[in-house]
């Protein structure tokens, strides 16, 4: 049986979510600039954006951290398909859980509207494109089982 160590999971969800994420932050400040508004809301909302990032960050890295470790490797494609699919839930939920929908129909509103957004701030592509890239340097460990007399095995591979 084959496995991700804990150690190269943790640095592909790392990279993932924190270097699409600074995409997201630099090309939404571009559109800030580009249309006149102030970079960041006024009054008490920097610290709530400021919480409410850190936690997308945290929950995005523990979820695809977990998702390598759990899953047995895939080829490229399919890591691109399942990891961009939790990525996009998390962006969408930890984005719109703070902002307090009150039923599950409008979280999940809130959330496709939040995911659809991740697409024109370019944090969802880069996202993509960051697995695609990163993936490829996931490491795969081969499980060892020993015997009844204590000689290691490795399981073959089906």
């Amino acid at each position: 049986m084959m496995f991700t160590p804990w150690r190269s999971a943790l640095a592909y969800a790392a990279w993932v979510t924190v270097v699409s994420w600074l995409i997201g932050t630099v090309v939404l400040a571009g559109y800030s600039l580009a249309f006149g508004d102030r970079l960041g809301p006024a009054g008490p909302e920097p610290l709530t954006w400021c919480r409410d990032q850190a936690v997308f960050l945290v929950v995005c890295t523990t979820v695809l951290t977990l998702g390598r470790r759990l899953l047995s490797p895939l080829p490229r494609w399919r890591t691109v398909i399942v990891d961009g699919i939790l990525y996009m839930l998390v962006l969408g939920i930890a984005n719109a859980a703070p902002y307090g929908a009150v039923n599950p129909g409008e979280l999940l509103d809130a959330a496709a509207l939040y995911s659809f957004f991740g697409l024109f701030t370019l944090q969802l592509p880069a996202a993509w494109c960051l697995s695609a890239v990163r993936s490829g340097k996931l490491d795969a460990v081969l499980k060892k089982r020993y015997t009844l007399d204590g000689n290691e095995r490795a399981t073959p591979n089906m």
